[in-house]
Parts: structure tokens; C-alpha cells; sequence
């Protein structure tokens, strides 16, 4: 299934067996979604979190 990219309006393509929570990404500007799947099969996109580096500080 194809959803529009929030970032630049591109095609974003969602594996027909994906699941809940999985990282998909836009194949125009890079930009990483979440996956959220709704009860009646609907596919939302969220912006993925950024997890960074923990220096120790």
C-alpha cells in the first residue's frame, strides 16, 4: 500500500503483512515513519522518534 510522506508528498510503500510499530521510509527525502495499523486495517504513518547518542552525559 502506498501512503503520502508528510515531509514531501511521495509515496511511501507499507508492506501488505506490515505490522504495528514498524519503520518504513520515504524513498523520495529519507524521512522514517512508524507504522500504526487500525482496527479495520487502516495504515497511518507517524514520524519515527530519533534515538540519540547517550555520551554519558
Amino acid at each position: 500500500m502506498l501512503v503520502e510522506c508528510q515531509q514531501c508528498g511521495g509515496e511511501v510503500a507499507v508492506p501488505s503483512d506490515a505490522i504495528s510499530g514498524e519503520i518504513v521510509s520515504c524513498k523520495d527525502c529519507g524521512s522514517e515513519y512508524e507504522a500504526v495499523i487500525g482496527s479495520q486495517g487502516t495504515i497511518e504513518l507517524k514520524s519515527a522518534e530519533k534515538v540519540g547518542e547517550d555520551w554519558g552525559e
